[in-house]
């Protein structure tokens, strides 16, 4: 007769094994569809706002057609607050279920995303404030917000011992400074298509599994 105690069992090592290894998966899983979450966003931020700036009446470079200066920036900064705000959000789920320095680990990377942007947006409205050329600064603004991507994913890759987020960063901050000495307005058409390719090739890597989000810790 078979006893209902629960220590009349010994614990099968071959089944809790098995259980380590699956939500350890599922824990993987959902730390790479967090962060190409993050990706696909901010790669749809940077086509639709970069891609309005290029297309603007005044200072634009699009051949194809022209949309009014002001509704392009706003366009821009309504695609960048949106990225923010996912990036933040998914920077904060990606530590559910997970407990300890890990699950803090995630919550100020999320926040992280959202301080260093508002930094950004604050750096520039001073420099123009300052009286800032507006041919400088139209080179100078967004590069600052690409670096800004660039270190962030630098910061990610060493927190999450990932090397596809740190090689990320490289690229981004290759293309801050590629699209800076393209100049004003051919730096916008750099950063709606390097910057977003980049992110969407990486982000369907890491959904089908190739390339994880997170290292072995």
């Amino acid at each position: 007769m078979t006893s209902d105690h629960p220590d009349s069992t010994p614990a099968d090592p071959a089944a809790m094994l098995a259980l380590m290894r699956q939500q350890r998966r599922r824990t993987a899983h959902w730390a790479n569809r967090s962060y190409a979450t993050m990706l696909v966003t901010w790669a749809v931020a940077w086509i639709v706002g970069f891609g309005a700036i290029w297309s603007a009446e005044e200072d634009g470079g699009n051949p194809f057609f022209r949309v009014p200066t002001g509704p392009a920036w706003i366009v821009f900064g309504a695609a960048i607050l949106g990225g923010i705000v996912v990036s933040a959000v998914a920077g904060i789920r990606s530590g559910a279920g997970v407990r300890g320095p890990s699950r803090l680990a995630g919550a100020m990377y999320g926040w992280a995303w959202t301080l260093s942007m508002i930094g950004g947006g604050m750096l520039v409205g001073a420099a123009q404030r300052a009286g800032a050329d507006a041919a400088l600064m139209a080179v100078i603004s967004p590069a600052i917000f690409v670096l800004l991507v660039g270190v962030l994913y630098l910061a990610g890759g060493a927190l999450w011992r990932s090397p596809v987020q740190y090689a990320l960063g490289v690229v981004m901050i290759g293309t801050a400074i590629g699209a800076s000495y393209a100049g004003a307005p051919t730096n916008y058409l750099v950063y709606a298509t390097v910057g977003p390719v980049a992110m969407l090739i990486v982000a369907v890597l890491m959904l089908r599994g190739i390339l994880p989000a997170e290292g072995s810790r």
